[in-house]
C-alpha cells in the first residue's frame, strides 16, 4: 500500500425520485485515504468507487449460518448504515452468506475459517460479504464497517464499491489477564479472537475441587462471543496453583522439596485432581480450550522438583507434562467429550524445554511463555529451536510477550517498530498463536495494541509510519502525517530505552546499579549484549554514535509532540527525553571515573554531568504521573507507574552518594 496524505474525499451526491445515484468512480488516492481507515489492513483490497445511500435505506439480507457472529455481522451493519426513517429507495442491497461459489477460493487459504471475500456486482446493486464460517463473516463486516463509518453522516452513508479477499496470518489473536474483560467490543472489532484470564480455583476443606470464572470477569463467558472472541479459562502455574488448599487437603502431594509449591508427580491421584479442575472450566458456556499453566518459578531451589526416591533421578519437568496429559485424558473421559488442552510452558520448564514438549501429541496446543524472555522489550528473538520446530512440525504453537514498556515497569511506549519485530518473528516462525499481555490495562498501550492486531493479521502489509498515520486517522487526530512523524521519531528511541532495561533494571540489581559499576570499574562499554535479557544501561543500544543520534531524535521529538498540542505525547516525550539523556550524561560520567574515583582535575566537569543525569532523570520522574493521568480511567486508585517514580529516587541518590565519595560537588 502506497502511503498518501489524507485528502478530502468529496461526497457530493444526486438524489432523484428519492433515490440516490449509483456507482461513482473515485482515484486512487481516494481510495487509498479511505483505506487509512481500515485496521487492520486487508491482505488484497481494490476500491474503485463509491455509491452514497440514504442512511436507514440500505437492506442488510443474511444468508448466513444463525451462530452469534453472523448475528453480530447483520446487526452491526445495520446500526452504521443508519436505522432511519428515510424512505428513498437505496440502490444497493449488502448480502451476507456463508458458503456458495463465492466462497470456493477461500478454502486453499491460511487460516481459511476466518477468510473472507467481499465483492461488488457490476452495476452496484449487491455487496457480498462471503466466508467459510460465521466468524469468517463476521470479521468481513468489520472491514465494510469500518469504511462505512468513516463517511458516515447523518442523513447517509457512503458505500465503497469494492473487491476485497482476507485471511489473517496468524490463527489465534488475542492476551491475557489484565482488563481484558473490560473491551471485548473494541478487541472484537480489531479482529482479536482470543481471550485468556486465571480461574477463581483450589480445593476446598471437603477435599473437592473448584474451578470457576473469577468476579467480574464473566462478560468474557456471555459477550465474547458475541464478537467471535473465545475465552479460555486458566489452571494458574502448577507450582502455584498447589498451594490453593490442594497440598492442604492432600499432604502427600507436597514435594521434597523447600519450596513449598512443588508437587510430587510420582504421588498417585494429582492428575485426578487436575482432571476435576479442568472437567469444570470445560463446562463453562462455550468453552471449548483449557489452559494448564506449567511451573514458573523455582528459583529458590535452583530449578528443581521433587527429590523423593521416586522423583530424584527424573526430569521433574517431564513428570509435570505427563501429569497434565494423563489429567487432560480424565477430563475428557469424565466429560464424554473432546474438549482442546492448551499448555503454557514457564522458565522452570526451559532446561528441560524440548523433552516436555515431546510428551505432548500435535492436537494439544502449545504456548510459549519465559518471564524473562518473553516479558522483554529487546530487538532480540524470543522463540526458542524447539518451539520453532514444533511449529513448522505443524503444531499448534502461541507465544506469551509483552506488548508495555516492561511488565511490572509502566511507561509510556507508542513502540511501532518494537510490535512489528515481534510480529514478523511470529509470523515467520509459523507461530499460531499470540496470547499477548498488556498491563495495567490495555487501554495504557492502544497504540500497542492495535499495531498487534494490525501485524498479527497481516504482518506484511503495512509500514510502521503508514500503520501510525491510520491510527491518527482513525482516532482524529488533526494531523496524521505529523503524528507519524512523532512516532517514527520517539518509538525507536523509546524501544532503545525499554530494551536496556533502563531505568527498570536498576531496581532488579542483576547486573548492580550503575553507580556500584561505576565505582567498581564494571560499568560496560556502550554496545549490544546479546547475552543477557536486562542489559542495563545500554545494551540494546550499538554505539555511542547511536547514543547521540537518539539524542537529538529524543529532543525533535518533543518539539513535535508540542506541535500537535497532545498532552499524552508531550508527557510521554519528555519521560523518554529525560531518559535517554540521563544515559547520555551517563556516559559522559563513565568517561570521568578511573581507578574508582575521579581526579581532581576532572570534578568540575563531573558535577556538569552528574546534574545533567539527575535534572534528566527528574524530567522524566515528573512527567510520569502526568502522562498517566492522561491515560487512566479508573477513579481512586493509585498510579500504576509509582514504581518507577521510586525507583528514580533511589538511582538519583546513589549518584548524588558516589558524587559525594568522589569529592565531587554538585
Amino acid at each position: 500500500m502506497c502511503r498518501v496524505a489524507l485528502s478530502s474525499v468529496i461526497l457530493a451526491f444526486v438524489c432523484a425520485s428519492n433515490a440516490c445515484s449509483a456507482v461513482e468512480p473515485i482515484t486512487n488516492e481516494q481510495a487509498q485515504a479511505w483505506m487509512l481507515y481500515l485496521c487492520p489492513l486487508p491482505k488484497s483490497i481494490r476500491i474503485t468507487g463509491r455509491i452514497v445511500v440514504p442512511s436507514g435505506g440500505t437492506p442488510v439480507v443474511q444468508e448466513a449460518d444463525n451462530e452469534l457472529p453472523a448475528i453480530m455481522a447483520a446487526k452491526e451493519l445495520r446500526d452504521v448504515l443508519g436505522r432511519g426513517t428515510h424512505r428513498a429507495t437505496s440502490p444497493i442491497k449488502i448480502v451476507l452468506r456463508t458458503g456458495g461459489p463465492e466462497v470456493e477460493p477461500l478454502k486453499s487459504l491460511k487460516n481459511s475459517d476466518q477468510a473472507y471475500r467481499i465483492t461488488t456486482s457490476p452495476d452496484g446493486s449487491n455487496l457480498t460479504i462471503a466466508a467459510l464460517t460465521a466468524r469468517g463473516l463476521y470479521y468481513g463486516a468489520k472491514t465494510l464497517q469500518q469504511l462505512l463509518a468513516a463517511y458516515a453522516e447523518q442523513d447517509t452513508v457512503t458505500v465503497p464499491v469494492l473487491e476485497v479477499t482476507d485471511w489473517p496470518d496468524m490463527q489465534t489473536r488475542g492476551f491475557w489477564g489484565a482488563d481484558n474483560f473490560n473491551h471485548l467490543k473494541w478487541l472484537g472489532s480489531l479482529k482479536f479472537n482470543l481471550c485468556e484470564q486465571i480461574s477463581d480455583m483450589g480445593v476446598d476443606g471437603n477435599k473437592r475441587a473448584y474451578a470457576v470464572v473469577k468476579d467480574g470477569r464473566e462478560p468474557l463467558v456471555w459477550e465474547g462471543p458475541l464478537y467471535g472472541i473465545e475465552f479460555a479459562p486458566v489452571v494458574l502455574h502448577l507450582e502455584q496453583s498447589s498451594q490453593a488448599g490442594l497440598i492442604q487437603a492432600y499432604p502427600h502431594f507436597k514435594g521434597k522439596s523447600e519450596h513449598p509449591g512443588v508437587l510430587c508427580y510420582s504421588q498417585e491421584g494429582i492428575d485426578e485432581v487436575i482432571a476435576q479442575w479442568m472437567v469444570q472450566l470445560a463446562k463453562i458456556p462455550g468453552v471449548s480450550t483449557v489452559d494448564c499453566w506449567m511451573t514458573e518459578n523455582l528459583a529458590t531451589v535452583g530449578g528443581l522438583g521433587c527429590r523423593c526416591e521416586k522423583c530424584k533421578d527424573q526430569k521433574w519437568q517431564v513428570l509435570e507434562a505427563r501429569t497434565i496429559k494423563s489429567a487432560w485424558e480424565k477430563a475428557k473421559s469424565k466429560l464424554g467429550r473432546d474438549f482442546t488442552l492448551r499448555v503454557t510452558t514457564a522458565e522452570a520448564i526451559e532446561p528441560e524445554l524440548a523433552a516436555a514438549l515431546a510428551e505432548f501429541p500435535p492436537e494439544v496446543q502449545i504456548a510459549y511463555y519465559h518471564s524473562l524472555r518473553t516479558y522483554n522489550d529487546r530487538r532480540l528473538p524470543i522463540i526458542p529451536p524447539p518451539i520453532e520446530a514444533r511449529a513448522k512440525a505443524g503444531g499448534w504453537v502461541g507465544v506469551v510477550p509483552n506488548l508495555d514498556s516492561l511488565t511490572s515497569y509502566w511507561q509510556p511506549f507508542h513502540g511501532a517498530a518494537f510490535v512489528k519485530y515481534r510480529m514478523d518473528e511470529f509470523v515467520d516462525k509459523h507461530l499460531s498463536g499470540l496470547i499477548a499481555y498488556v498491563t495495567p490495562r490495555l487501554h495504557y498501550y492502544k497504540f500497542n495494541v492495535e499495531a498487534a492486531a494490525e501485524w498479527s493479521w497481516n504482518s506484511k502489509g503495512r509500514s510502521t509510519r503508514e500503520f501510525a498515520v491510520s491510527y491518527a486517522v482513525r482516532n482524529g487526530f488533526k494531523d496524521p502525517e505529523k503524528f507519524a512523524d512523532w512516532s517514527e521519531t520517539l518509538g525507536p528511541v523509546a524501544w532503545h530505552c525499554y530494551g536496556s532495561t533502563w531505568p527498570a533494571g536498576e531496581r532488579k540489581k542483576q547486573p548492580p546499579p550503575v553507580a556500584k559499576r561505576l565505582r567498581d570499574g564494571t560499568l560496560p562499554e556502550i554496545g549490544r549484549t546479546p547475552g543477557e535479557f536486562f542489559p542495563t544501561p545500554w545494551g540494546d543500544i550499538e554505539s555511542e554514535a547511536q547514543l547521540d543520534a537518539d539524542v537529538a531524535s529524543a529532543a525533535r521529538a518533543l518539539g513535535l509532540a508540542r506541535e500537535l498540542g497532545m498532552e499524552e505525547l508531550v508527557q510521554e516525550s519528555l519521560v523518554v527525553d529525560g531518559y535517554i539523556r540521563s544515559l547520555k550524561a551517563l556516559s559522559e560520567i563513565k568517561k570521568l571515573v578511573k581507578g574508582g574515583t575521579i581526579a581532581e582535575k576532572d570534578r568540575a566537569e563531573a558535577a556538569k554531568q552528574i546534574n545533567n543525569y539527575v535534572s534528566a532523570l527528574r524530567q522524566s520522574q515528573k512527567a510520569l504521573p502526568m502522562w498517566e493521568r492522561t491515560v487512566k480511567t479508573e477513579p481512586g486508585t493509585g498510579l500504576h507507574s509509582q514504581t518507577v517514580i521510586d525507583l528514580i529516587d533511589q538511582i538519583v541518590a546513589q549518584m548524588t552518594d558516589l558524587a559525594a565519595d568522589m569529592g565531587v560537588k554538585l
